[in-house]
C-alpha cells in the first residue's frame, strides 16, 4: 500500500484539487460537503529509547462537515499513539478516534485503516575517529602521523543502523607538498544521515599532522668520553671516540657539539685493565649506527680521595 501511495503522487495531489474545488461549490449551500483528501500519518508518545523507522505514510480520509468557510482539509492528522509500542515490525490500525481535526467533521472512510511500522531501539555508542588522506609530503619529507582530536565520537541511533559500525572516517586531507607540521579543521563522513551525534560540547575535530623530514646519516670525530662514577683513580686512552649516526636532517645539522659525548660508569670496576666502548648519549631523535675506536681503560689500585671527588663530580 506504501508503494502505491508513493507512485501516486498526481493522483493525490488531483484529490486534494477535487476536495478544494467540491468545498467551494458548496460554500452558499446549506447541506454538509463531503471531502476526500490524503492526510499524513504523524506519531505522538514515542518512547525516547525507540525511533519509527517505516517510510513517512499517508491515508486517504473521507470527510463530511458543515463548516463550509473555515475547512481546510491540509490541517487534519491522523494521529497515533505509540507510548506502548515495542521494537519490531507490528500492525497499527487507524479509527476515527486517531483523526484530529481543528473543525467538527464526521469521518465516513478511511482507507486504509491500517499501517504497517517498524519501531527500532535507539542505542548510543562511542566510535574512533579514523583519518582518509592523500597525497605524499613533499620530497624530503614523510607522513609521521595524523591524529585527530577528539578522538572519538559519540552517536546514537537505530540499533540495526549503529552496531555494524566500527569506525569513523574524516573527510578527505590532501597531503600534497605539505613539508611541515600544521593541525587543519575537519568535517566527518557519518554513514547514515539519522544518526545523531551525542557529544554536542564538541565544536570541531581537528587533524593534527606532523610532517619529518626524511633522516640522513652523519660522522661525528673527536666526541669527547666522560668518567661517572669513579671511585678509583682511573685513566682511559684515547679520551675521545668517533660516531656515525642517522636522524632527522633539521636536528643533525643543529647538533651542537655538547649534545654529544660518550660515558664509561666505573660504579663496579674494579681495579685492572680493560677494552671497552664508551655508551653514546644523543638527543632522543638520533640513532648510533657505528661507533669506534674502542677505549682503554686502567683503574688503579688507589681511591680518589674525598677533594678530588668533589672536583670529579663537578664534571659528572
Amino acid at each position: 500500500m506504501n508503494a502505491f501511495l508513493k507512485e501516486n503522487t498526481a493522483f493525490k495531489a488531483l484529490a486534494v484539487f477535487l476536495a478544494l474545488f467540491v468545498w467551494y461549490l458548496s460554500k452558499e449551500s446549506g447541506e454538509p460537503i463531503q471531502m476526500s483528501f490524503f492526510t499524513p500519518v504523524v506519531f505522538k508518545n514515542v518512547p525516547d529509547s525507540y525511533q519509527v523507522e517505516s517510510d513517512p505514510t499517508q491515508i486517504n480520509i473521507v470527510a463530511l462537515t458543515r463548516n463550509r468557510e473555515s475547512f481546510n482539509p491540509l490541517e487534519i492528522q491522523a494521529v497515533l499513539d505509540l507510548a506502548n509500542s515495542k521494537p519490531g515490525q507490528s500492525p497499527y490500525q487507524i479509527s476515527e478516534r486517531d483523526i484530529l481535526s481543528p473543525l467538527e467533521v464526521k469521518i465516513a472512510r478511511i482507507q486504509p485503516t491500517q499501517v504497517e511500522l517498524t519501531i527500532e531501539e535507539l542505542v548510543e555508542i562511542e566510535l574512533p575517529i579514523e583519518p582518509r588522506f592523500q597525497g605524499k609530503p613533499k620530497k624530503g619529507f614523510l607522513l609521521d602521523s595524523i591524529a585527530i582530536n577528539p578522538a572519538t565520537i559519540k552517536v546514537q541511533g537505530p540499533k540495526s543502523v549503529v552496531e555494524p559500525i566500527k569506525r569513523v572516517m574524516t573527510s578527505q586531507i590532501d597531503l600534497n607538498g605539505l613539508d611541515k607540521s600544521l593541525d587543519l579543521i575537519v568535517q566527518l563522513d557519518l554513514p547514515q544521515n539519522n544518526l545523531q551525534i551525542r557529544n554536542q560540547d564538541v565544536e570541531y575535530y581537528t587533524a593534527e599532522i606532523r610532517i619529518k623530514s626524511l633522516p640522513i646519516k652523519k660522522r661525528f670525530d673527536n666526541v669527547p668520553v666522560y668518567l661517572r662514577n669513579t671511585v678509583y683513580v682511573s685513566v682511559i686512552n684515547p679520551s675521545v671516540f668517533n660516531v656515525f649516526v642517522e636522524g632527522p636532517a633539521e636536528i643533525l645539522n643543529r647538533l651542537e657539539p655538547s649534545e654529544i659525548y660518550g660515558i664509561i660508569d666505573l660504579s663496579e670496576s674494579e681495579p685492572g685493565s680493560y677494552q671497552i666502548k664508551p655508551k653514546p648519549v644523543t638527543p632522543d631523535e638520533i640513532t648510533v649506527l657505528q661507533q669506534w675506536p674502542t677505549v682503554s681503560l686502567w683503574v688503579k689500585p688507589e681511591r680518589i680521595e674525598a677533594e678530588q671527588e668533589d672536583v670529579l663530580d663537578l664534571f659528572r
